[in-house]
């Protein structure tokens, strides 16, 4: 093994030369070392991104379905009020045998939040930062209306087993239901147009709700006649092979 001593400097320019060869080194390595920080994370800001617009399509696609759901909510309210005002404080005019609800939508914001706890959101750009956290408040929003929404239809459900006239205290408990329900009708509309133009925007497609797809031809319990028998709609809607949850009274 042959031993180089390290040569002597003799002058100023030569130990300025050794340094601007240290220098240049130390510059370079902490270049590539930039660079490759940099393209990791960009990697991680991809993956994140990604990630959420997919919950962002998911959550659209729900959306979507509770919209095309609207003309049944509606006029199943419409049915009801006109039952409560025929009927003022005395006997049901009509006895509703199927009332049913309109179907629930869970909005996710796991994959918001997990990008948020991570650190991750921080690699994106403020403008993504913003339009994407907007779709948190929106699902946010949505969830509280729809269990807003049931709380009133929980209560519509009692029309079905009644007995006896209203009374004056019936009358009213089930038109403020009835009030209640109509306006989260209004509050979940706006708030998926909003999502849904957002979306648009942000180049995020729902994916088509299964109602619209002429192969699915099980209906939303919400859609079915109000004169359904309560045992004929619980045939039907089981036809799609969903768990036996049932529904509720």
């Amino acid at each position: 093994m042959d031993i180089h001593k390290p040569k002597p400097v003799h002058s100023w320019r030569e130990l300025l030369s050794e340094v601007g060869v240290v220098v240049i080194g130390i510059v370079i390595a902490l270049t590539l070392e930039e660079g490759v920080r940099t393209l990791h994370d960009r990697e991680i800001a991809s993956e994140a991104r990604e990630a959420v617009k997919e919950e962002i399509r998911q959550n659209l696609s729900y959306m979507s379905g509770r919209l095309e759901t609207q003309p049944c909510i509606e006029r199943r309210l419409d049915e009801i009020g006109r039952i409560l005002e025929t009927s003022r404080e005395g006997e049901l005019s009509t006895r509703p045998n199927w009332v049913s609800q309109p179907s629930v939508y869970f909005l996710s914001n796991q994959r918001w939040q997990a990008a948020t706890g991570s650190g991750r959101v921080s690699l994106l750009s403020t403008d993504e930062q913003g339009s994407l956290g907007v779709f948190s408040v929106i699902n946010t929003r949505f969830n509280e209306a729809e269990a807003r929404e049931q709380a009133a239809w929980s209560q519509l459900r009692g029309l079905e087993s009644w007995q006896g006239p209203l009374g004056s205290e019936g009358r009213v408990h089930f038109a403020t239901a009835v009030q209640e329900a109509r306006y989260e009708i209004w509050e979940t509309r706006i708030t998926i147009g909003l999502a849904l133009r957002l979306g648009e925007k942000l180049g995020i497609k729902p994916d088509m709700p299964k109602t619209m797809d002429k192969s699915y031809v099980v209906p939303h319990a919400i859609c079915l006649p109000i004169s359904t028998p309560r045992e004929q709609a619980l045939k039907i809607l089981s036809q799609d092979g969903s768990p036996p949850w049932g529904q509720p009274k």
